[in-house]
């Protein structure tokens, strides 16, 4: 099984090429489509839209020219969308190609960083920081499906940033010499990180389409 993944960014980049192999240990990372064998998968960054999808008909293009390429996973933030009207979206977009390639699209639902609030180990029961003990007031995500996080409304931001700024918010409070930023994700990309999104899904169903992930690299 060779695989093609499509990601929005430079932190996907980064834990995804930690993240697959765990989720399929035969799985080894190439750096180029020449480079393909047996039991790889190469990723690719689409940056945002519009050049998104311009990155995605390349691929498709790859995927249905070069023969040991088994499949194509396209992962995309839904932001202010429903995950419906974005899976949607991507999928009217390669099926417009009319190329016959066999498909995952994975959409993280509402941003990447919302899986990330699912590992309950970051949540601090009494949170010492007032910025992060408002957050946990408004929502939760320890308790609560991260998938279903709204923003404080005096903060203006759309769901992804408030996401982005409450995972930093934990990351700081729980460990104080790391963070997270885009394009260093620090230790959302290990091991132990993975593992407890692993759990958090199988035992409580938040962050449902996380498992699309797993089921697309698998």
């Amino acid at each position: 099984m060779n695989i093609y993944v499509v990601v929005e960014g430079e932190t996907e980049k980064k834990v995804y090429s930690t993240w697959i192999p765990l989720i399929n240990p035969a799985l080894t990372e190439i750096s180029s489509v020449e480079d393909v064998s047996d039991n790889n998968f190469l990723i690719v960054k689409g940056g945002g839209i519009p050049g998104y999808f311009e990155i995605i008909e390349a691929a498709v293009e790859d995927v249905h020219s070069i023969a040991a390429f088994d499949r194509l996973v396209v992962c995309v933030d839904s932001e202010e969308l429903t995950y419906v009207a974005k899976y949607q979206e991507v999928e009217a977009f390669i099926n417009g190609t009319a190329r016959a390639i066999d498909y995952r699209i994975v959409v993280q639902h509402f941003c990447f960083e919302t899986w990330a609030l699912g590992n309950r180990r970051i949540v601090s029961r009494y949170p010492q920081s007032q910025r992060l003990r408002e957050f946990k007031n408004h929502f939760d995500v320890g308790a609560r499906d991260p998938e279903l996080l709204t923003v404080i409304p005096r903060l203006t931001l759309t769901r992804a940033r408030f996401a982005e700024s409450y995972l930093r918010a934990l990351l700081n409070e729980r460990f104080r010499n790391l963070t997270y930023i885009k394009g260093h994700p620090g230790p959302v990309s290990q091991r132990t990180y993975f593992e407890q999104l692993v759990d958090r899904y199988q035992a409580t169903g938040h962050i449902g389409s996380f498992a699309h992930l797993l089921a697309a690299i698998a």
